[in-house]
C-alpha cells in the first residue's frame, strides 16, 4: 500500500476538485420534504406506511408532519402507494 505524506497535501488542490453546484444538489436532496396536494382524498395509505411523515388533520385529508429529516421514511412507498398522486416531493 502506498503511503502519502500529509505534509505534501495541498487542500487548495483538493478542494480544485469538488463541484460546487454538485454540493449544493446533494444538500438540497438531503433536505427535501414530501408534500401533499389538494388531490388527497384522505385514503389514509401514506399514513399507514409512513406514519412518522404523515397524519390525517381534522378536515380528514392527508398532512406532513414537521420531522428533521425525511430521508429513510418509506416516503416513497407513500408516493407510490397514493391512489391520486397527490404526495410528491418538494422541488
Amino acid at each position: 500500500m502506498t503511503q502519502i505524506d500529509p505534509k505534501k497535501i495541498n487542500p487548495v488542490e483538493i478542494n480544485k476538485s469538488i463541484d460546487p453546484a454538485k454540493v449544493a444538489e446533494v444538500a438540497a436532496t438531503l433536505k427535501r420534504k414530501p408534500i401533499v396536494s389538494s388531490a388527497c382524498i384522505g385514503c389514509g395509505a401514506c399514513v399507514a406506511i409512513s406514519g412518522d411523515v404523515f397524519t390525517i388533520n381534522d378536515d380528514g385529508y392527508s398532512i406532513v408532519l414537521d420531522i428533521a429529516d425525511y430521508e429513510g421514511k418509506d416516503v416513497d412507498d407513500s408516493i407510490a402507494a397514493c391512489p391520486v398522486n397527490a404526495i410528491s416531493w418538494s422541488k
